[in-house]
C-alpha cells in the first residue's frame, strides 16, 4: 500500500498528466489527494522539492513497470520484441496516456533543469538494460546500440503520437518495420 507521501506525489503525477506541469502546486496536489490544505507542503516545502520528489516517484514507477514487463516478456525473435513493444505503445497511447503525458512535461522540466536529468536518467539506464537483454537473447550483434535507437524511435513516436495523432491502427506494422530494420541478428 503506497505511504502518505507516495499518494501525494502519485496525484502531482497526475496533475502533470492531465494538466501540465504549469498546473503543478501545493494546493492542487492537496485536491487532488484529497487531503487537508497544507498537507503537501509538509512534505514538500517548495515547489522545486516537489517536481524533485515527482521525478524520483515517477522514475520508481517507471522502473517497476518495465521490471514487470520484463518478468513476463520474453522475445526470441525481432517480430515477437516489434509486437512487445506494440503492446506498449497502445497503452502509453491509451489507458496510460496521462501517465505518458506526465513522463514528457517531467522531460522538458529535466532539459531546463539539470538537477531533474539524474533522476530520470537512472531508471533509463534501467530501460536499456532490459531491452539490451532482450536484444541480445533474440541474437542482436549490437543489442546496446540497436536498444536505443529503438527506445529513442518509440519515445519520439509516442510524443508525436500525442501532439500530432495519426491512426493508431499501423502503429503495429511500423513498429515491426523499423524494429526489424533496426535489429540486426547473427546469422
Amino acid at each position: 500500500m503506497p505511504s502518505r507521501e507516495e499518494n501525494l506525489l502519485d496525484a502531482a503525477i497526475g496533475i502533470l498528466g492531465n494538466q501540465g506541469v504549469r498546473a503543478l502546486t501545493h494546493r492542487a496536489v492537496d485536491a487532488a489527494a484529497a487531503v487537508p490544505t497544507g498537507s503537501t507542503a509538509n512534505y514538500f516545502k517548495t515547489r522545486d522539492m516537489l517536481l524533485s520528489a515527482v521525478a524520483d516517484r515517477f522514475a520508481d514507477r517507471d522502473r517497476a513497470t518495465w521490471q514487470a514487463i520484463a518478468g513476463f516478456v520474453r522475445p526470441t525473435t525481432a517480430v515477437e520484441l516489434a509486437a512487445a513493444l506494440a503492446a506498449y505503445v497502445h497503452r502509453a497511447l491509451g489507458p496510460e496516456r496521462a501517465l505518458t503525458i506526465a513522463r514528457y512535461g517531467l522531460f522538458v522540466e529535466a532539459a531546463l533543469r539539470p538537477e531533474l536529468q539524474g533522476r530520470l536518467a537512472e531508471a533509463a539506464l534501467s530501460i536499456r538494460t532490459w531491452g539490451t537483454e532482450w536484444l541480445r537473447a533474440i541474437g542482436s550483434t549490437d543489442p546496446e546500440s540497436e536498444c536505443a535507437a529503438i527506445l529513442d524511435y518509440l519515445d519520439g513516436l509516442i510524443f508525436h503520437q500525442l501532439t500530432f495523432p495519426g491512426p493508431v491502427d499501423q502503429l503495429e506494422a511500423a513498429i515491426t518495420q523499423t524494429v526489424s530494420r533496426l535489429c540486426t541478428t547473427a546469422a
